[in-house]
């Protein structure tokens, strides 16, 4: 079973995910990475001069992105996966879908990576998208996000 801590301090209102939504997307990335311990990761929003700088720090790429995972070396805690809503919202209206589904896809990406897995090679980028799409599919959000 997969849990998290949910900072959304600087969201208002209806950009908040619910957490009985949160829940569910944790749970399908559960049962399809198999995991059968409890694990706790740590989800918060942070803002674009935040993210950007995270980025520029831990990636070297001095731009504004949608999701950061960070995983941890720490019994209590896997990781966190940091998300920009404004950069989800910005995508979500390109490719003509909510912003909720593409939190909930970004939230997975980032789980996906706090699992050891990535995109950097195309046969690494093959397996992690197909687990991508498994979850997606089992939570019903279309996974040519």
């Amino acid at each position: 079973m997969i849990t998290a801590e949910l900072n959304q301090a600087g969201l208002r209102g209806g950009q908040c995910l619910p957490k009985k939504r949160l829940q569910e997307v944790l749970s399908a990335c559960a049962r399809i990475l198999g995991v059968k311990k409890q694990i706790v990761l740590s989800i918060g929003f942070v803002s674009e001069k935040q993210i950007r700088t995270l980025n520029k720090i831990w990636r070297q790429k001095d731009r504004v992105t949608d999701v950061l995972s960070f995983e941890l070396d720490d019994v209590f805690l896997k990781g966190e996966v940091l998300l920009n809503y404004e950069q989800a919202k910005r995508q979500a209206l390109a490719l003509k879908h909510s912003t909720r589904d593409e939190l909930c896809f970004l939230i997975v990406h980032g789980v996906l990576h706090l699992f050891g897995h990535d995109h950097e090679k195309q046969q690494d980028a093959q397996r992690m998208f197909a687990l991508q799409t498994k979850i997606l599919k089992s939570l019903g959000i279309d996974s040519r996000i």
